[in-house]
């Protein structure tokens, strides 16, 4: 059987980053070639991992997080925009995969975030990998908004 070449989107929802990589793994198992990967939020974070060739080895790294673990990567903000600033789980996440320029990656990503300003989506497709990811992540109240370049 021929792969057959799909388009993936993947939705936000922190719970749903495993059920993401259930799902690309079933369809890499099942003869599906993803040629490009969308997401938000938890989406993005996913998307993007697999499409810079990563996503085994994210899963392996989640799965052995302990519960300290966790803790160490939240970096209390201080401020009113949200309860954490998002940058240590950025930085674990850049020394596990890597940095990356998405045009660069070789499955193409897009990461879908929100201006706080103007409330419009925004579609992140050029530029670090990560500082898309960041700004898609961003949750108010809970992760501080991030500008991208």
């Amino acid at each position: 059987m021929a792969d057959k070449k799909i388009a993936l989107v993947l939705g936000s929802g922190g719970a749903r980053g495993m059920a993401h990589i259930g799902v690309i793994n079933w369809l890499q198992g099942n003869g599906f070639k993803i040629s490009t990967v969308t997401g938000a939020s938890m989406g993005a974070l996913i998307g993007g991992i697999y499409a810079a060739g990563k996503l085994q080895e994210y899963s392996n790294w989640l799965q052995a997080l302990t519960r300290s673990d966790i803790v160490m990567l939240l970096d209390f903000s201080f401020g009113t925009s949200g309860l954490f600033k998002g940058d240590r789980i950025i930085e674990a996440l850049q020394e596990l995969i890597g940095t990356h320029m998405i045009e660069d990656l070789p499955v193409s990503f897009t990461a879908v975030a929100a201006d706080v300003e103007t409330g419009k989506e925004v579609w992140l497709n050029d530029g670090p990998l990560f500082d898309a990811i960041r700004a898609s992540i961003a949750l108010p109240m809970f992760f501080t908004p991030f500008k991208t370049k």
